[in-house]
């Protein structure tokens, strides 16, 4: 179930939000450009002091996205994806690049409608440590209960061959749209042949998390494909250089801290996963004993042992001193 943050942002607009019948609806043929980024100021460190409603980017602690390791399990049934052909709309809102397209999609035991895919670069997840050049993340909605949220991710290497055919079915339409809030229609539509193979061939990996762009709300299930498809070389570069650096990094193990309070209390002495002080020698957590300096007395000779001056280092020597 979604948690109340994701209701309360149907007057947000973000990346992963766009399109969704819960949420605000555009206007009809308006690419309306996101206001959040990944700069330094208005980028993911930032995000919370946007918006009130931004307030899970700073305090959720089942954030997105991780590194898929094995403590994430693998789905109990793969999702089965019914897309028809038909004319498709590809547009820029700044932030990443999108094709709008209708579909359904069977997984976690209930139909969702696919509204959007969209991209980032580099991947946002990790898997066991490894990012990838490219991450798709294909945006479904409950068809029974439209505040159910799901995430397909596909994965991407650069290859020497030719791109998968969702990248292949775009490419050649990039170009129409390098500037934020400009659109254009493939006639053609996309074929995700190559998509249905790679989730029958890979293993598919469950969790819930959230949001990767603002609001960061939490209750998204993400179904990640975990074998990478392919994608060009030439179709690589002429994606990244549209859609620059667009993604979140990454956030703590589920349940843990949000990375943003980890951040703001680093150095401190309530820093989160600090190692322990070391323990004194022989592993022994006693304090050793001082031993008091001795009161030289009058008429009694002490020996200096080591002198430190200017030069480099400490000198070694005895003297004997009388004291009166």
């Amino acid at each position: 179930m979604l948690v109340s943050t994701l209701l309360f942002a149907s007057t947000a607009t973000a990346t992963c939000l766009h399109g969704l019948s819960m949420f605000k609806k555009r206007a009809e043929g308006a690419v309306e450009v996101n206001t959040f980024g990944y700069a330094a100021l208005n980028g993911p460190f930032n995000w919370a002091t946007l918006a009130p409603e931004n307030e899970a980017c700073r305090a959720g602690t089942n954030q997105s996205p991780i590194n898929i390791d094995d403590s994430v399990t693998v789905a109990a049934e793969k999702p089965v994806l019914n897309i028809p052909e038909q004319e498709v709309e590809f547009e820029n809102l700044g932030t990443t690049i999108e094709v709008v397209v209708n579909g359904t999609t069977t997984m976690l035991g209930s139909e969702f409608q696919l509204v959007q895919f969209h991209m980032h670069t580099p991947s946002e997840h990790h898997v066991n440590g490894e990012y990838h050049p490219l991450e798709v993340h294909m945006v479904h909605q409950g068809v029974a209960d439209n505040t159910q949220l799901a995430v397909v991710a596909l994965m991407f290497q650069v290859s020497t061959g030719d791109s998968a055919s969702i990248i292949s079915s775009l490419s050649s339409s990039i170009a129409a749209i390098t500037e934020p809030g400009s659109t254009t229609t493939i006639g053609d539509g996309i074929d995700f042949t190559d998509v249905i193979a790679k989730i029958a061939s890979s293993d598919v990996l469950q969790y819930s998390g959230s949001l990767t762009t603002p609001p960061c709300a939490e209750g998204v299930n993400f179904l990640i494909v975990k074998d990478p498809l392919d994608i060009s070389v030439a179709d690589y570069n002429a994606i990244k250089s549209v859609v620059k650096f667009n993604s979140r990094f990454i956030q703590n193990a589920l349940g843990q801290e949000n990375m943003l309070e980890v951040g703001a209390r680093a150095g401190s002495a309530t820093a989160i996963g600090a190692p322990a002080p070391a323990p004194a020698e022989g592993n022994s957590t006693e304090t050793a004993p001082v031993e008091e300096a001795a009161v030289p007395t009058p008429g009694s000779k002490f020996v200096v042992t080591e002198l430190e001056g200017k030069v480099r280092g400490r000198v070694r020597i005895s003297l004997d001193v009388n004291v009166s």
